[in-house]
């Protein structure tokens, strides 16, 4: 039986669960099923290339989107809606004027991707230092009661935990092939010899941002250099690779082996990332984190937990002997404040996620200012044959538990049937 599907991703601000989107029309479409996208023009380029219609909407339809939702309804007389996450498109709807109940339709099955799992985390946001941001822009009660209205949800694994959670699906990236060849000569581009160790960091646009919060600018700018004190104390041939869209003054502290790189294409990134010996984030749901473990690269995800004002308070809290250089780093970094998703925060508001999650335990999630499990774990893993493999080894059985997961496609088929 063939099955019209309407998919909805109107906010330009979730590029990630546009993918998402994007990957599930996609999959209904190679089963045959009839997909019409309508996303925001700014994540236009996301559907070149794909086989199912894309409808572009962007902030001037205003309070007539409502009506416009219910024209393609009235065209396209989908059999099923996929929002690509309520809370974005209320946003959304809010922003222009609109109702965000026009996303929500009566009679038509109605899926919605829940990339956190907000009945385990909420909608309030931890930020910076103990400032906090709401999912929605109008009423959490409304938005969160509408959101609980809508029968089927879509959870991407990862970061939701595997086995624990009704709509579990497979969420990992589709990567290029990647021969050993061209791995060894993306290297020697960048200056890399074959007897060096090449480490990855990659920044979004989001992540160089001018931040109102003092505490938000400090740790924007200061983690990198932290980053690379750690592996200036490594060995004289470890070079730190970034991607991002502006690069950081670490020449002088690596010594030349800094090398910035301004955002690439997806098969020269893949090639740049399938040729690192380590990948170090410091975001826990940055979907590179996942792409660097189906490449086979060990994987380190910096967190922090401390709340601190001063460096005599962290100093307190760290309740450890560390080093002059991390003295040094403190005056300039404090205030600190707990993150898992730097420099914004998202410490609380993950934890319930991150809670006896295999995913996790399938990386090196390692305290940012432990400096020596820090430097013991990075040395380990770029120099330590037996203990690269055992993490290598813990990765590819995660990613075996995942790839055991339906798509989500797989999963709305199913449900519409049952």
């Amino acid at each position: 039986m063939t099955r019209s599907h309407l998919i909805i991703a109107l906010s330009g601000k979730a590029w990630g669960r546009a993918v998402m989107a994007c990957t599930i029309a996609a999959e209904l479409s190679a089963t045959g099923d009839r997909v019409t996208l309508l996303i925001n023009e700014c994540l236009a380029p996301l559907t070149n290339g794909a086989g199912f219609r894309s409808v572009t909407i962007n902030e001037s339809l205003g309070p007539l989107l409502g009506l416009y939702i219910d024209h393609l309804i009235a065209t396209e007389r989908p059999t099923s809606v996929v929002l690509s996450d309520y809370f974005a498109n209320a946003n959304f709807c809010y922003a222009v004027g609109a109702n965000p109940r026009c996303v929500l339709l009566k009679d038509i099955a109605t899926f919605s991707l829940d990339p956190w799992h907000f009945e385990w985390t909420g909608t309030k946001i931890d930020m910076f230092c103990g400032e906090t941001f709401l999912l929605t822009q109008g009423s959490s009660e409304d938005c969160t009661e509408q959101f609980q209205s809508i029968p089927y949800k879509l959870r991407p694994v990862p970061i939701v935990p595997l086995g624990k959670t009704n709509g579990a699906f497979r969420n990992l990236p589709h990567i290029s092939h990647i021969t050993t060849g061209s791995a060894r000569e993306t290297r020697h581009a960048l200056g890399i010899s074959d007897g060096a160790k090449a480490v990855l960091f990659c920044t979004a646009k989001w992540q160089h941002a001018k931040y109102e919060s003092r505490a938000g600018m400090r740790l924007a700018s200061s983690l990198p250099i932290l980053v690379a004190e750690y592996l200036s104390r490594i060995g004289q041939d470890v070079h730190l690779v970034h991607v991002g869209p502006y690069a950081y003054d670490l020449q002088g502290r690596l010594n030349g082996r800094y090398h910035w790189l301004p955002p690439l294409s997806l098969s020269r990134f893949d090639s740049i990332l399938a040729s690192m010996d380590l990948f170090i984030s410091a975001n826990i749901s940055a979907t590179t984190v996942t792409k660097a473990m189906v490449f086979e690269v060990p994987t380190v995800v910096l967190h922090n937990s401390i709340l601190a004002e001063t460096q005599e308070q962290v100093e307190s809290a760290l309740a450890r002997p560390f080093s002059e250089s991390l003295r040094l780093w403190l005056k300039d970094a404090v205030p600190l404040f707990p993150f898992v998703l730097w420099p914004l925060g998202y410490h609380r508001f993950l934890a319930p996620l991150l809670h006896n999650n295999p995913y996790v335990d399938a990386l090196e999630f390692i305290e940012f200012l432990d400096e020596q499990r820090v430097e013991s774990t990075l040395a380990d893993l770029l120099f330590d044959s037996t203990r690269r493999a055992d993490q290598l080894h813990s990765q590819t059985c995660y990613l075996k538990q995942i790839r055991s997961l339906p798509t989500g496609a797989e999963i709305i088929r199913a449900m519409m049937r049952g």
